[in-house]
């Protein structure tokens, strides 16, 4: 390729990873890095925007001699080959590409194939949520080590804002604790809670101090990155926009297909399409019912948000935001794999099932009466001090 485009390229890429740089990371991020550095291969690091990659990827650049960072949208902007600029890189002497927002580039997979392939350069890229789908359809599965970085945790939170380092805990770990002991660990940072939940979950946001920074991110995940999961009109992009305004500013109990179709005024299979797309790209996130058979199929999912957005967009439309909901996208974030409990039966009913346990989210007044006497039942309450059967929503926090 010219020597002329190739600088203008490197040099635009450069001043992006220049910006990007922090004086602290946080902790997801660190252990991804030393995992990058101790091993050999192609690795994939996903997740909403906003959540660090690209601080990520500028930290690795810096700890490395022979890297070389490319935001692949900028490939996309000068209309540059990706395997033609690879291996032109290849002979200046580089010998590990960080590839930033590579969802962008169609067809990546299959470039970064062959160069790999070639070469068995140490190879990075980042994306939205949808390139672990992309990965796992095409032919480099077998090659690629993934990782997920996702908002930030309670604790990485803590750490940004105090410096205090407290530690990773396991829910079972939790669980067992006696709550004085998480009471003690925890309680000076509670008041951290509202700031995080309300507007700091996103590293972008905290970093920025920025408050439209969640819409901001928003329009760029609907106009551009669900362009690579499909193809999108303005039709679709405005329906976008309302599902994630239908979402935001509705209970999560709430939530069915049938009443987001109606309020789009589009078919139901369109308006699961879009929810899917979102969740993809990491802004909602959907819990599948637990269960079989017909239960399984026919009972509607939970749909939630990645934090901070909920509030964001509930202040961005002037609603007052569900605090329930909040408290949910709280715990969902935290805890990962989950599926959501319902029996049919108009009574309260516990909402979650993780690793065979079952967890209602509640605030303050929450009882445990409608869990029955199983000792694998949970109440997660906003409290500091839970009673027996009761886990502390703070300390799900301390998961990762």
């Amino acid at each position: 390729m010219e020597e002329t485009l190739f600088s203008k390229a490197v040099s635009e890429a450069a001043r992006i990873s220049r910006t990007s740089a922090v004086d602290k990371l946080r902790d997801a991020s660190n252990e991804i890095i030393n995992e990058i550095l101790s091993n050999s291969g192609i690795f994939a690091i996903h997740g909403l925007r906003g959540t660090g990659k690209t601080t990520l990827l500028s930290s690795l650049n810096a700890k490395l001699d022979k890297s070389l960072y490319m935001d692949a949208s900028i490939l996309v902007k000068y209309d540059i080959d990706l395997l033609e600029f690879l291996e032109y890189a290849e002979t200046k002497g580089y010998n590990v590409f960080l590839l930033d927002e590579i969802h962008t580039y169609p067809g990546w997979p299959n470039n970064i194939k062959i160069f790999y392939d070639e070469t068995h350069s140490k190879i990075v890229v980042t994306g939205s949520s949808a390139i672990n789908l992309k990965i796992s359809a095409s032919e480099l599965s077998r090659r690629v080590r993934t990782f997920e970085l996702k908002p930030l945790s309670f604790r990485e939170y803590i750490f940004l804002r105090t410096g205090d380092r407290l530690p990773k805990m396991t829910l079972e770990e939790i669980i067992k604790s006696p709550t004085t002991r998480i009471a003690k660990m925890i309680g000076q940072y509670v008041s951290l809670y509202e700031p995080y939940v309300q507007s700091d979950a996103l590293p972008a946001a905290f970093y920025s101090n920025n408050p439209d920074i969640y819409w901001n991110i928003l329009d760029r995940v609907i106009r551009y990155d669900l362009a690579s999961l499909r193809e999108i009109d303005e039709y679709y992009i405005s329906l976008a926009y309302r599902v994630i305004k239908f979402v935001a500013t509705s209970d999560p109990g709430e939530f069915s297909y049938t009443k987001l179709a109606s309020s789009l005024g589009c078919g139901i299979k369109l308006a699961r399409d879009i929810v899917e797309k979102l969740s993809e790209t990491g802004i909602l996130r959907i819990i599948p019912p637990h269960g079989k058979g017909h239960r399984a199929i026919r009972s509607e999912d939970k749909v939630l948000m990645s934090l901070s957005y909920r509030y964001a967009m509930c202040t961005k439309y002037n609603v007052k935001p569900s605090i329930g909901g909040i408290r949910e996208d709280f715990f969902i974030q935290h805890v990962g794999d989950a599926m959501y409990l319902k029996t049919g039966v108009k009574r309260r009913t516990p909402d979650y099932v993780v690793n065979g346990k079952v967890f209602e989210v509640g605030g303050p007044s929450k009882g445990k009466s409608q869990l029955g006497r199983n000792s694998d039942h949970y109440v997660v309450k906003e409290t500091l001090l839970p009673s027996k059967g009761e886990v502390s929503l703070y300390s799900i926090g301390l998961l990762y």
